[in-house]
């Protein structure tokens, strides 16, 4: 079966699973199960892999991660009435009032600072194509940056340095906005963004435009029928906008810098994209993927660690799971800090942010304590996490598909370093142990990483059954 992969990309984001579908997954589940079965995709990521197989399998999505369940839940899961529904639903009369009292309240907290930005922004494109007839554009551009105010309740400038006055009023009212809206996250104005990420990872107007669109989701009133699926589509859409307007790379661990001018040049084109009119793409996006790709019904979306949706006791025996397709981080990179400002985003409850030696860090997390550790990104505890795994898959009668890599994988790269010629060959005896035929397959798949770009690497899959 072909389709057109580029249209599966819900989020700008680290994994491979959307090449790896049409050509290595697919014909895996397909050897496992009979169609109309059910899918349990447990550590889904973009949803890449639930929505592939949702014309042909019911989905059961899971995540840890709230971004992702939100994904997956505005792909997945609606009856006929929510398809009905979504023929008449006008992003305008929901959102379109919201939106603007918000962009209001926070245009009158800045209106220095966005007009010196889209001039600055502008004139930086235009310097750095050569085409600028004064100079010095790029450094005001760093100058204006250095001078915002921070979340932390300091100020990015000295008291009576040039320039400082161009962040009022926000500057003065930042400090006392935070704690009225850490206090109640339903007031006036919505400024997460603009308080944690302007000139971090977004533009100052992109961070307005994010808070407002955000504010008026949040705002769409409870008496409305559909409300919660109305939430999850709109957020869908934000949280695709977002993530393909970050002046960043493709996640968040880190802002770019700005200190040598082709960097500078580079982020200030991307905080010229337009995220209203990205949002209305993601969603016209997700409209037609519903109206042109059918899907079983009754899907259901979860919010867990995969791990502990396993194991007895949670809403999964509620289920009956033929097929569980595990596809965990492979390294020690946990992915609550790679996005952590598409998860803050859902949430949106301003989080204290974490700070070494009295500074924030220069990518603005949450404090470690509140971000998602998964055991499988643990040298300690990885194997630990697959035996679990594979237990509680074996009790629940289900069968088994594993996605790691022989190269990168954490485990896989331990048992290397131990001496292991073959590391993939003990993961098969690990798995044995629980099942009573383990078949693997390999590919080789170019991998473009941090500092790691375009490298061949062996993606396995582990196909586990009695």
């Amino acid at each position: 079966m072909t389709r057109e992969l580029s249209e599966l990309r819900t989020l700008w984001y680290m994994g491979a699973k959307t090449r790896l579908c049409e050509d290595f997954l697919d014909g895996a589940v397909r050897d496992l199960l009979t169609p109309g079965k059910t899918l349990l995709d447990g550590c889904a990521g973009t949803a890449a892999v639930s929505r592939w197989f949702a014309p042909t399998y019911r989905i059961l999505s899971n995540d840890v991660q709230q971004f992702s369940s939100v994904v997956a839940s505005a792909h997945l899961e609606g009856d006929e009435s929510w398809r009905t529904q979504l023929d008449h639903l006008d992003h305008e009369q929901d959102l379109a009032s919201a939106i603007e009292e918000n962009t209001q309240w926070l245009t009158r907290l800045t209106p220095r600072a966005l007009a010196l930005e889209d001039s600055l922004l502008d004139r930086v494109i235009e310097e750095g194509s050569g085409k600028a007839g004064d100079r010095g554009a790029l450094d005001r551009y760093r100058s204006f940056v250095a001078q915002a105010p921070l979340p932390n309740g300091d100020r990015g400038f000295a008291a009576g340095e040039e320039g400082a006055d161009v962040h009022q009023p926000l500057a003065s009212r930042l400090e006392a906005l935070l704690d009225e809206r850490r206090k109640s996250q339903v007031g006036s104005p919505s400024m997460l963004c603009t308080a944690y990420w302007s000139h971090v990872y977004f533009g100052l107007r992109q961070s307005i435009q994010i808070d407002s669109i955000r504010h008026a989701i949040e705002a769409i009133p409870h008496a409305d029928p559909h409300r919660t699926r109305k939430r999850a589509i709109y957020l869908a859409a934000l949280l695709h906008a977002v993530s393909v307007s970050t002046s960043g790379t493709s996640h968040f661990a880190q802002p770019r810098s700005i200190e040598r001018d082709p960097e500078l040049i580079a982020v200030v084109k991307r905080r010229k994209i337009d995220i209203a009119q990205q949002f209305e793409l993601a969603l016209e996006a997700i409209l037609r993927e519903w109206s042109h790709k059918p899907r079983l019904a009754g899907n259901r979306v979860f919010c867990s660690d995969v791990q502990e949706l396993l194991d007895p006791g949670s809403p999964l025996d509620d289920e009956e799971v033929d097929l569980v397709y595990l596809d965990p981080p492979y390294t020690a990179d946990n992915y609550s800090r790679f996005y952590h400002v598409l998860e803050t985003l859902v949430a949106y409850d301003y989080p204290e942010l974490e700070s070494r030696g009295g500074s924030l860090t220069k990518g603005r997390y949450p404090k470690q304590e509140i971000r998602f550790r998964s055991d499988f990104c643990s040298s300690v505890r990885v194997e630990g996490a697959f035996r679990r795994v594979a237990h509680a898959c074996k009790e629940r009668n289900s069968r088994l598909l594993i996605s790691y890599s022989t190269d990168t994988g954490l485990l896989t790269n331990r048992w290397a370093k131990q001496g292991e010629q073959q590391p993939e060959r003990r993961f098969r005896e690990l798995l044995l142990e629980y099942y009573g035929h383990v078949e693997i397959r390999e590919k080789l798949l170019m991998h473009s990483g941090q500092g790691d770009s375009n490298r061949s690497v062996r993606e396995l899959l582990l196909l586990c059954e009695e």
